[in-house]
C-alpha cells in the first residue's frame, strides 16, 4: 500500500520541463540586470576603494597582516576594537583575562621567547583571577620562562609562590629543585626533592638531581674541610714567621703598633708575591742587590739567612761565571767590591762579605723596609766608590 504522505517520484518528462523553465528564468534575470545597467550607465570609481596602487597598504591596515606595528604607535580602530575585545577589563571577566594572558605567554614560551612570556605570565596574575588552578598555572609556567632566561632566583621565588596556592604541585616542586641546583644551594635542593617524593617516591627526575645533589653537597663540604684546615694551617704558618722575626731582633718599619704580614710584603716589581718565608726553620728573604754606578739591581729570590753574601758573590760573580752584560770588564768580583746598607738615619754601614743575611739585618742599625733587605755593591776604591761616600756618613 501506498502511503499517501510520501513524497512522488518526479518522471524524466516532468523533470525535463523543469529544467527548461530555470533556463528560462535565469535568462530573464541576466537580461533584466544587464537592461538596469545599461539604463545606469558607465561605473564611476569607487571612493576610498582598494586600487592596484594601493592595495598593499590597505593590507597593512588589517591587523591580520599588519607586520610593520612599533610598539608607542597608536593603533588603527580596528586592531584598538580587537584588541579591547581580548584585553579589555571592561570587555572580559578576570578570568578570561588571565586565560587570554596565559595563551599568549605559552606560545611566547613555544617561540622561545622567554622574556614576553614572562611579561605575559605577569598580566595574568595582574588580573587576579580566583581560579586557582589558572593562577597555579601562571605562576608555575612563570618561573619555567624564568629558568629559560637564567633568572634562577626569581624563577624559584615563583615556584614558592606556586607551592603555597597548591602544595603538591609537582612542575613547581621539580623546578625550585632545579633552581636549587643551578644556584648551587645543593642543601635546599635536597630539600625540595624530598618534598616532592613525599607525594611521587618514585619520581625519576628528582630522585637523579637528589643523588646528584648529595654527592655533589659531600664533596663541597669535604673542599670545605679542606680549605679550613689549610688556612689554619696557613695562619699558623704566619703566626711561626711573625714570631720568629721578634725573636731574631729584625727591627721591621711598621705601618701599625704590631708587625704583621702586610709589613713584610715587598713592593719592588721583581720581588712582589716573593715575602719572606719560613723553610725547615731558617727563613729564606728575597734581597736586591743595588748597583748606583750603573744603575742596575740583581733581585736573589731565595737568600736564606745562613748564607753568607761572599757565597752569593762567588755565583754572581765568581771567576768560571759569565759576566754580566754592564760588567764586560770584569770589574766586579768577590774580591774587589764593597758592600754597603742604608740605616734609618741616612747613614752607611759596611757589610763583611763573609757576613750572613742574619748577621746583616740583626745589626742595631738595620731596619727592614718593605719586606726586602736591600744592599748597595760598589768596586772597592772606585771613582764611583769614592763619589758615593761623599754624600754619605760611614758609621760602623
Amino acid at each position: 500500500m501506498t502511503d499517501p504522505g510520501a513524497k512522488q517520484k518526479m518522471s524524466d518528462p516532468e523533470r525535463t520541463e523543469l529544467m527548461k523553465k530555470m533556463d528560462k528564468d535565469l535568462e530573464e534575470h541576466f537580461a533584466m540586470l544587464e537592461a538596469k545597467a545599461a539604463e545606469r550607465g558607465p561605473r564611476t570609481k569607487m571612493v576610498d576603494g582598494w586600487t592596484e596602487d594601493n592595495w598593499e597598504d590597505e593590507m597593512q591596515k588589517h591587523p591580520f597582516f599588519n607586520n610593520e606595528w612599533q610598539e608607542g604607535k597608536e593603533l588603527s580602530p580596528l586592531m584598538q576594537g580587537l584588541q579591547d575585545l581580548k584585553y579589555s577589563p571592561d570587555e572580559n571577566t578576570p578570568e578570561e583575562l588571565a586565560k587570554s594572558y596565559k595563551e599568549d605567554g605559552n606560545f611566547n614560551f613555544k617561540c622561545k621567547k622567554f622574556r614576553f612570556a614572562v611579561a605575559s605570565y605577569t598580566e595574568g596574575l595582574k588580573a587576579k583571577s580566583e581560579d586557582k588552578e589558572v593562577n597555579t598555572q601562571l605562576v608555575t609556567n612563570r618561573a619555567a620562562a624564568q629558568f629559560h632566561i637564567g633568572n634562577y632566583r626569581s624563577s624559584l621565588r615563583d615556584c614558592e609562590t606556586a607551592l603555597r596556592i597548591s602544595a603538591t604541585h609537582m612542575k613547581a616542586v621539580l623546578r625550585g629543585a632545579q633552581c636549587c641546583s643551578k644556584l648551587k644551594h645543593y642543601k635546599e635542593c635536597i630539600e625540595w626533592c624530598d618534598k616532592g617524593l613525599e607525594v611521587d617516591s618514585t619520581h625519576t627526575e628528582l630522585l637523579k638531581l637528589r643523588a646528584e645533589s648529595v654527592q655533589v653537597e659531600k664533596a663541597v663540604e669535604r673542599d670545605a674541610r679542606k680549605r679550613l684546615a689549610a688556612e689554619k694551617r696557613e695562619k699558623q704558618e704566619h703566626n711561626t714567621l711573625l714570631e720568629l722575626i721578634r725573636q731574631r731582633g729584625i727591627k721591621v718599619q711598621s705601618k701599625g703598633s704590631s708587625l704583621t704580614l702586610s709589613d713584610l710584603e715587598p713592593c719592588h716589581p721583581a720581588a712582589v708575591q716573593k715575602r719572606v718565608r719560613l723553610q725547615d726553620g731558617v727563613l729564606v728573604w728575597p734581597v736586591l742587590f743595588l748597583y748606583p754606578e750603573i744603575g742596575e739591581t740583581d733581585f736573589i729570590e731565595e737568600f736564606r739567612e745562613t748564607d753568607r753574601f761572599a757565597d752569593h758573590l762567588e755565583v754572581m760573580f765568581g771567576a768560571q761565571v759569565d759576566r754580566p752584560p754592564w760588567d764586560q770588564q770584569g770589574r766586579y768580583s768577590p774580591q774587589s767590591v764593597v758592600i754597603y746598607f742604608e740605616d734609618q738615619d741616612a747613614n752607611l754601614v759596611c757589610v763583611p762579605s763573609d757576613w750572613t743575611l742574619t748577621q746583616a739585618i740583626t745589626n742595631k742599625r738595620f731596619a727592614l723596609k718593605a719586606g726586602t733587605p736591600g744592599f748597595i755593591i760598589l768596586v772597592k776604591d772606585s771613582k764611583a766608590h769614592k763619589d758615593f761616600l761623599t754624600k754619605y756618613s760611614l758609621v760602623k
